[in-house]
């Protein structure tokens, strides 16, 4: 019964980790979509601390 209980925390834990990437995803495509779309003459994207380096974009 242990390796049943061992099988589903693991499915449990893959799951968590695939809902963080899809959330981790749809943040950073809003972000993206909110550069675009933003009418300043300045784009800048504001410093974070989980998804990496940050970059200005010019279009």
């Amino acid at each position: 019964m242990s390796t049943l209980g061992a099988v589903s925390s693991y499915a449990l834990a893959v799951r968590q980790m695939q809902m963080s990437v899809i959330k981790a995803d749809i943040n950073m495509q809003k972000q993206a979509v909110d550069i675009l779309l933003n009418g300043d003459s300045e784009r800048s994207v504001p410093v974070s601390e989980n998804l990496g380096q940050n970059l200005d974009i010019s279009i």
